[in-house]
């Protein structure tokens, strides 16, 4: 089955579609329209793969660390940083700066873990 591509229509995520037009936001998710994509475009995202392995290691990044990570990335990429390991406390998190998604992450407790490749840059948040 094939579907023609609109290229004039920005559709939303999948989950704003979800939502019934009209109804409240959940609880403590940025505001639609305008002032919610701003709201958004200053967000870092989290790949499957670095979701899985900070759950997996009881590793919470909480607000203040996504503030602190957010301000890392946007120096790294002030720096012309591509993929940047970010030291975050005792977590590490390779990130790749233009996309602003962390593609990775380690805790301060994985002895295998301790040589990082591929990074063009590092910042200790």
């Amino acid at each position: 089955m094939t579907h023609p591509i609109d290229f004039g229509i920005l559709r939303p995520p999948a989950a704003a579609a979800a939502r019934p037009a009209g109804s409240p936001a959940p609880h403590g998710a940025p505001p639609g329209g305008f002032a919610g994509e701003l709201a958004r475009a200053g967000e870092v995202a989290f790949s499957a793969h670095a979701s899985e392995r900070l759950a997996r290691r009881g590793i919470h990044i909480g607000e203040e660390d996504r503030r602190r990570l957010s301000e890392a990335v946007r120096a790294a990429g002030e720096k012309g940083g591509k993929d940047s390991l970010i030291l975050l406390g005792n977590v590490a998190l390779i990130v790749n700066v233009p996309n602003r998604t962390v593609v990775t992450a380690m805790g301060a407790g994985a002895p295998n873990e301790r040589v990082f490749t591929n990074i063009d840059s590092a910042v200790i948040a």
